[in-house]
């Protein structure tokens, strides 16, 4: 019953023995050291020096491992370095971003405001000019009805005058003529004639003007009075004729004289006028290219703070790229290294494991190689 239990035990332990190989075997390494071993168990090698060749062979492992962690190490405290001062390059672009908003937040409303009040003083300096220009259209006229006044007078004062010559080269007694003269004379009826054409002429025409229609009506009753007087040839009335007419250009002047003095005050008190309005027409000129002075300012202050912050945010765009990249370069470095790690430390439990079957079960192991070579296996074989 022992000798049974015994080898029940034998059996199990050379099976899970077995289980551990060709676990061994599933590796490369495992199986190329299975091979190598296998090899120089045919060949006679002996068993130390198969023992210090799998020892320096972990030892190696070890080595290459502590080196590995070392360099993982270095690499990525100069991974941290690197996107530690990214970071704050990019916190330092970020904080500008927001003074440069800040900037632009406080220009604009101010740009906006005088774009407003050069708004405002553009329409009032529309009003205002408006108020100059009918100023002006109003003193054009009264300076052209003052003119034609004038012409009108003027025409009056050449009727009266022409008529008056009438009388003075025609009749026969100039003397007449002379304030205070009582010396008789003789006249012509053709005088007479010429005289109350001439008028009648004359009224008509200053019956239909403007300023001198009263006029017209005395130069029309002398005209009347002219051919009573060729009819009756009366003296008397003769001398009342050109009496009236020299009393006609006496009102005649006043009435001119009137007329200059209200024009003299109708342009003074433009001129005073115009004066006010254009003094204040050139502190409305003056205010808007204050404005649009300051507006240009704001304006190249806002444009280069726009430029300043798309520089910026192009640079943060950058930079935030570069610490991704950077980042992704440190990521893949580390993954890397936790792969070497992972494959280095099972290469080396292979060789650990492979230690330790060979130092408790050498038999199992050469009894494993010699079913593999029996099997075909041509690698287990020389």
């Amino acid at each position: 019953m022992k000798s049974i239990v015994i080898l029940v035990l034998v059996a199990t332990a050379f099976a899970t023995n077995l289980a551990a190989f060709e676990k061994l075997e599933k590796s490369k390494l495992g199986k190329t050291l299975l091979n190598t071993i296998a090899i120089q168990m045919q060949t006679g090698e002996p068993l130390e020096r198969i023992f210090s060749t799998l020892y320096d062979l972990e030892e190696r492992y070890q080595n290459d491992q502590r080196e590995d962690d070392a360099e993982n190490k270095a690499y990525q405290g100069v991974c941290d370095s690197d996107l530690a001062g990214l970071n704050q390059e990019i916190a330092n672009l970020e904080q500008r971003d927001t003074e440069l908003q800040a900037r632009l937040d406080e220009l604009q409303p101010v740009h906006d405001q005088k774009v407003g009040q050069r708004v405002a003083k553009l329409a009032e300096k529309s009003l205002l000019q408006q108020v100059i220009d009918e100023a002006q259209a109003k003193r054009q006229e009264q300076n052209d009805d003052f003119e034609a006044q004038r012409e009108e007078f003027t025409f009056v004062s050449g009727v009266l005058a022409e008529a008056r010559r009438l009388f003075t080269d025609n009749l026969q007694a100039p003397a007449f003529l002379q304030k205070g003269s009582s010396e008789a004379v003789h006249y012509t009826p053709q005088v007479f004639a010429q005289v109350a054409n001439h008028l009648s002429s004359a009224a008509h025409k200053a019956g239909q003007m403007k300023h001198v229609r009263t006029f017209g009506k005395a130069i029309k009753l002398m005209a009347q009075l002219a051919v009573k007087a060729q009819q009756y040839a009366n003296q008397e009335l003769t001398g009342r004729i050109i009496q009236l007419i020299d009393d006609l250009q006496n009102q005649l002047q006043q009435a001119f004289d009137l007329a200059r003095k209200t024009e003299d005050s109708r342009r003074q008190a433009y001129e005073a006028y115009s004066s006010l309005l254009n003094r204040d027409m050139n502190k409305l000129n003056t205010a808007i290219a204050n404005l649009e002075a300051e507006i240009q300012s704001l304006a190249d202050q806002l444009a280069a703070t726009h430029s300043s912050q798309d520089d910026n945010t192009a640079r943060l765009q950058a930079k935030t790229q570069q610490r991704d990249d950077r980042r992704a370069e440190c990521q893949q470095a580390a993954y890397e290294y936790q792969q070497r790690r992972t494959a280095r430390d099972g290469d080396r439990q292979t060789v650990s494991d492979l230690i330790g079957h060979l130092n408790t079960n050498m038999r199992d192991l050469k009894e494993y190689i010699a079913m593999r070579v029996a099997a075909g296996d041509t690698d287990l074989s020389q």
